[in-house]
């Protein structure tokens, strides 16, 4: 058991000390206000949050983290405030830190070294096996939250200068982890391991690969009018005779290259493993055809889910939703729609969806969060950026989500998700090879720290149409675990 001492309760350390302590590292804790019943404590771990270090002979395994106050707040800091990032030295001599990390980023720092002790040496920026010097759980809880997009919510509604990128969505590079570089490691899952070991304890999580597909068009040729498969027919035979005929062939009875039964199943059940995160493939239901929404129609994606469920390897743990794109500032609208894609898919599933991911990463901080809620969705899997991988709260382990607007933790679980075939290629620009081998460095960051390498993938990149040929080997490569090392 761990006894933690601090001067006062907030709701944000209570999510903390669930997410830290109970969820990661499989540690109860009780927290006491009362001094002396700390130091008298003779049967736990004792751990002090205070804004400095407290000093007593009798008790020199108390570990120490520095409490900058963030936790206490009940308002959104002003959106043009960010934390500091600062480089901490690790020093850590009767524990080892896997894998072997010399030094770390931290958040919410010490400034002022003159009120650690005195009586022995420390040197300036230094974690030891007693001492941390920066605001671990402030940290912790600046990255899972998406604090800097809440405020960054609230600066778009006041503010027509702030940059969003062509769907309106929160870029990558404005963050803060990928302005200093990290955003490409799980940072709060090295935070939690230091602190770990610090407290002589291990991280529980085990490593898993996890597998989701998004299916955005069901098929490649059919399920529209004829009049807009003539139309698009006509126009591959000027620009691209290879599609031409691969539509020619479709219509002569070959499977089309994009429908799900083909090639998605074999990816998603490849890693499925008993006891652990199931893989998900997440279906748009879009009411209506447009730009941004490019379903087939509502019969053809009802005949293409019944030949998928009759699939002998399809498991109906899978289906997730995929809400379509939809205008933000009109959330009755919003919900309405949502609200009527779901109940087209459970049609046809049978049973009550509870996960989802939406369409285009359109996630925007809470109202995304807050919408799903109201739908009875339990976890959300579009925690990743669309146009960067790594980690854009700065873990691969999975977690509950909590509303800084509302100041209260959800029942909202949350998977991280750190890569997408669409951001390899599009985006990024890379060919299949790279885009295997960026992959193979995040895996081998997860394993070290325990968590879920969760990637998405389409029906388009695993179809070998074009422009996908090639792709196939990729997914086939990041499903696999044996492509690690």
């Amino acid at each position: 058991m761990v006894l933690l001492f601090t001067h006062q309760n907030s709701p944000r350390l209570h999510y903390i000390v669930g997410e830290v302590f109970e969820r990661r590292l499989g540690l109860s804790v009780n927290i006491t206000h009362d001094l002396d019943s700390f130091l008298s404590e003779n049967n736990a771990i004792k751990l002090a949050y205070t804004p400095v270090p407290i000093e007593d002979e009798k008790n020199p395994s108390i570990v120490w983290i520095y409490n900058s106050g963030f936790l206490f707040e009940d308002f959104v800091r002003e959106p043009s405030w960010k934390p500091v990032g600062k480089t901490l030295n690790i020093h850590v001599t009767d524990r080892s830190i896997p894998p072997q990390i010399t030094s770390v980023l931290s958040l919410f720092p010490l400034v002022d070294l003159s009120i650690l002790s005195s009586t022995r040496e420390i040197e300036s920026q230094e974690i030891t096996s007693r001492q941390l010097p920066f605001d671990l759980f402030s940290s912790v809880f600046w990255c899972l939250t998406r604090y800097e997009e809440v405020q960054w919510g609230i600066a778009e509604n006041t503010d027509s200068k702030i940059q969003t990128d062509p769907h309106g969505r929160f870029p990558a590079k404005a963050s803060l982890l990928s302005t200093l570089g990290c955003l490409d490691t799980p940072i709060v899952d090295q935070w939690v391991c230091i602190l770990g070991k610090a407290i002589g304890s291990t991280v529980k999580n085990s490593f898993q690969i996890v597998p989701t597909a998004d299916i955005d068009m069901a098929l490649r040729y059919g399920g529209r009018s004829l009049v807009t498969q003539l139309g698009s027919a006509v126009r591959d035979l000027f620009n691209s005779p290879s599609l031409f005929f691969e539509r020619l062939r479709v219509f002569m009875g070959e499977k089309d290259p994009y429908a799900m039964d083909q090639d998605v199943v074999q990816f998603l059940r490849a890693a499925d493993i008993p006891d652990a995160l199931t893989p998900k493939l997440f279906v748009l239901a879009a009411e209506n055809r447009d730009v941004r929404n490019k379903q087939i129609s509502h019969s053809s994606l009802r005949s293409e889910l019944h030949r998928l469920k009759s699939h002998k390897d399809y498991d109906d743990r899978w289906l997730g939703i995929h809400p379509s794109w939809q205008e933000k500032r009109n959330a009755l609208k919003t919900l309405t729609s949502w609200k009527n894609e779901m109940y087209n898919l459970e049609s046809v599933h049978g049973k009550k969806l509870k996960d989802s991911r939406f369409h285009y990463i359109h996630l925007h901080f809470p109202q995304s969060y807050q919408l799903i809620l109201q739908l009875g969705i339990e976890t959300d899997w579009s925690m990743g950026y669309p146009d960067a991988v790594g980690f854009r709260a700065g873990t691969a382990i999975p977690y509950r989500w909590y509303d800084v607007n509302a100041e209260k933790e959800t029942s909202l679980g949350v998977v991280p998700f750190c890569i997408m075939d669409v951001t390899c290629k599009n985006y990024l620009k890379l060919t299949p090879s790279d885009s295997i081998i960026l992959a193979n460095s995040l895996k081998q960051k997860i394993q070290s720290f325990g968590g879920v390498f969760c990637f998405i993938f389409h029906n388009e990149s695993v179809s070998e149409s074009q422009p996908w040929i090639g792709w196939r080997e990729v997914i086939s490569s990041w499903s696999n675990l044996n492509h690690t090392e």
